[in-house]
């Protein structure tokens, strides 16, 4: 137990170390376009959009041959190429000349991505059965302390430092988690001693892993989850400016700062709390309380331009935040393969990333065309789907524990 706990440790500090640096590149990127890349005007959104889904859209395609990589030669090994090879990538942006050299910067970095997807195999894999929540709601409290971190550390580098002096100190922090890795992060046997290795293509793996019931169910929910999450963002500082409240003079700024620190802090203190109430009643309830809530949740906000009723909005999907993702993954974990987990969530991730993908992008249009009303009824909608995806695993669970106990019967 004090060796898990060790390794817990460990890879808890990778999980807040690799997210600050995330975090810091949201505040960097518009400085280094404007100081450095002199991009204005629509261009400034344009490339702004480009360079930050770039990163996704790699992560997306590569995860897949990591996970197999993963799982054939270890995932530790893949943890440290894809830790030191980001840190390189991260200060080599200081060299960017130009928006496009740092766009191909982004999208050599999504290869070296697999880092943070197989801290949470580790963790998923390691934790007892009785404490899978509470192990991956811990990790998503650490994974938001570090995005919410990370833009105030860039935003205080960029008071003293040009923005070419900044990408360093994301390198650094990325360094620091891969040596956390190398020194006190061990992985055992992947596979029971005693079973016979079966040789397997990618794409017989990939048709094994979504034959796997309900793992469909619970792919489509991931990429509804992040769609509406992630797509919420670029439009928060606009809902923001529209809201009414009572305060006079109040900087919008500083309203939105407040915005996103309420979802943020609610993450942060609420995640592990539902993560071992999930041990205890089980992932797949909290599943459908929390999308189902985070339905109503967008349905208020599509009718409401009153300040303080958006900001009880926003805290309480933090709560649907801490309930979502880390029941998924324990579910997940719960169906994944011997031998197969590491492509089994590298699936996930895929999904996942999909999301982030779409939503801002897809997002941009419907606000264009039917304004931030028809975001959150977008959103709405989306979520409806992912709710409905956990209705319909626990009536197939419910079928399958029937058609078991016929068996044992009969």
């Amino acid at each position: 137990m004090d060796t898990w706990n060790r390794q817990f440790t460990a890879l808890l500090s990778v999980q807040l170390l690799v997210s600050t640096a995330h975090g810091m590149f949201i505040p960097l990127l518009p400085s280094f376009l404007q100081e450095v890349g002199h991009v204005s005007g629509d261009s400034l959104y344009i490339w702004s959009g480009a360079i930050f889904s770039a990163n996704f859209l790699i992560m997306m395609i590569a995860m897949p041959f990591l996970g197999r990589i993963g799982d054939r030669y270890g995932r530790r090994p893949v943890m440290l190429w894809s830790g030191f090879g980001m840190a390189l990538i991260t200060a080599s942006m200081s060299l960017a000349n130009e928006p496009w050299q740092l766009a191909a910067l982004r999208l050599a970095q999504g290869c070296f991505t697999g880092i943070l997807p197989f801290t949470m195999v580790l963790i998923m894999i390691g934790a007892s059965k009785n404490k899978v929540g509470v192990s991956a709601g811990t990790m998503q409290m650490m994974g938001e302390t570090g995005s919410l971190i990370g833009p105030l550390i860039a935003s205080s580098l960029l008071s003293f430092y040009p923005v070419r002096g900044s990408f360093p100190a994301m390198s650094v922090c990325i360094l620091l988690a891969a040596v956390s890795v190398l020194c006190f992060v061990k992985e055992g046997p992947r596979i029971p001693s005693g079973t016979k290795k079966v040789e397997s293509t990618l794409l017989s793996d990939w048709k094994t892993i979504w034959r796997i019931k309900p793992l469909p169910s619970l792919l489509l929910s991931a990429l509804c989850i992040n769609f509406a999450l992630v797509g919420t963002n670029p439009i928060l500082p606009y809902y923001v400016q529209q809201a009414t409240h009572p305060i006079p003079y109040v900087n919008d700024q500083w309203l939105l700062g407040i915005t996103l620190s309420a979802t943020s802090l609610a993450v942060i203190v609420f995640s592990p709390l539902l993560g071992m109430l999930s041990d205890r009643v089980g992932p797949l309830l909290l599943l459908k309380i929390a999308t189902s809530t985070a339905f109503l949740l967008c349905m208020v906000q599509a009718v409401t331009h009153f300040y303080p009723l958006i900001l009880g909005c926003r805290f309480l999907l933090g709560l649907c935040v801490a309930g979502m993702m880390p029941n998924i993954q324990a579910q997940v974990r719960g169906i994944a393969r011997k031998g197969m987990e590491g492509q089994t969530f590298a699936m996930v991730n895929s999904w996942m990333f999909l999301g982030c993908l779409l939503g801002p992008l897809i997002g941009g249009v419907i606000v264009a065309h039917f304004g931030i009303r028809g975001w959150f009824i977008a959103a709405m909608l989306v979520f409806g789907i992912s709710c409905w995806q956990a209705f319909h695993i626990g009536s197939f669970q419910l079928r399958r524990e029937k058609a078991k106990l016929e068996l044992e019967m009969a």
